[in-house]
């Protein structure tokens, strides 16, 4: 069966919520898939409550439920290998992986991206869609607005970016809700707006033509500016690794999503992917690549 793939926002957590550009892009080394094998396992189990569950949310002018219950009565489960609550996009792809079985209008584009954030509401309360429109259409996404999205057909260079798992699960809401919050301090919304977007801006830009040097440069600024205003999204215990990184210049960390834990990414121009592993060596380190 068709694989979905989890989803890395590799720029724009946080600013996108006051007007700056972001870049999100499939990430297949993780993905799910439907599965009707009917082997006990833990994975199985949660899959089938999590699904029993939707099956009970309104998504019926959405979708075919009695085709989906029916696949269901037969053992359907989703089979994947995305962490939840790591930020990843696991409710992501299951929604993605829903639609593309049971949606009623498979719109082209991005008509679809309303109905997959409408079904994702069942697990986040809201949803922008853009993590299942991710999967869906399993090619990177510009986003200059949450209503002006691109389907990026040239393949973005991700040589230099590495994730680093903390281990350590975590969820949105809270830290969302830490941010808007934070948002109350003028000076602290005039460095979102004004400072910490225009870097990501110029960042999304280098990402797409290419500019590594610019590139360096403006993630180097996010991470200093995320270090400093943003201490609650940084896990503890890579606190350490994140200060070296900006102070020696050989790497660079910064929040994959919402941050908190999960994965963080990580970029650098000078050490080798063996280096980075040695540097992170307590930690899984995934190429991005």
């Amino acid at each position: 069966m068709l694989k979905f793939p989890a989803k890395v926002l590799l720029l724009g957590e946080y600013t996108i919520l006051n007007g700056s550009r972001a870049l999100a892009l499939p990430y297949p080394e993780l993905w799910g898939k439907w599965s009707f094998d009917v082997s006990d396992s833990p994975e199985r189990t949660t899959s089938r409550k999590s699904l029993h569950g939707f099956l009970s949310f309104d998504s019926g002018v959405y979708i075919d439920r009695s085709k989906m219950e029916e696949d269901f009565e037969k053992g359907l489960w989703f089979d994947s290998t995305i962490p939840q609550g790591f930020g990843l996009g696991s409710s992501g792809a299951l929604i993605a992986a829903i639609f593309d079985r049971y949606a009623f209008h498979k719109k082209p584009g991005i008509e679809s991206k309303a109905v997959l954030a409408s079904l994702e509401s069942y697990f986040h309360g809201s949803s922008s869609g853009l993590d299942p429109y991710v999967s869906l259409v399993q090619k990177p996404l510009l986003i200059r607005s949450f209503s002006d999205v691109e389907v990026l057909e040239t393949k973005i260079n991700l040589s230099g970016f590495f994730l680093v798992n903390t281990g350590k699960p975590r969820q949105t809401g809270p830290l969302v809700a830490i941010y808007q919050e934070k948002m109350k301090d003028p000076e602290f919304k005039k460095g979102c707006a004004d400072v910490l977007s225009r870097d990501v801006n110029f960042a999304v830009e280098a990402m797409i033509s290419g500019e590594k040097q610019s590139l360096s440069h403006h993630l180097w600024h996010i991470s200093k500016f995320q270090w400093d205003f943003f201490p609650e999204m940084i896990p503890t215990q890579m606190r350490g690794a994140w200060t070296r990184g900006i102070e020696s210049g050989d790497y660079v960390l910064k929040l994959c999503g919402a941050g908190g834990g999960g994965f963080l990414l990580g970029y650098s121009e000078k050490l080798s992917l063996s280096e980075i592993r040695k540097v992170f060596s307590e930690f899984e380190i995934k190429e991005l690549a």
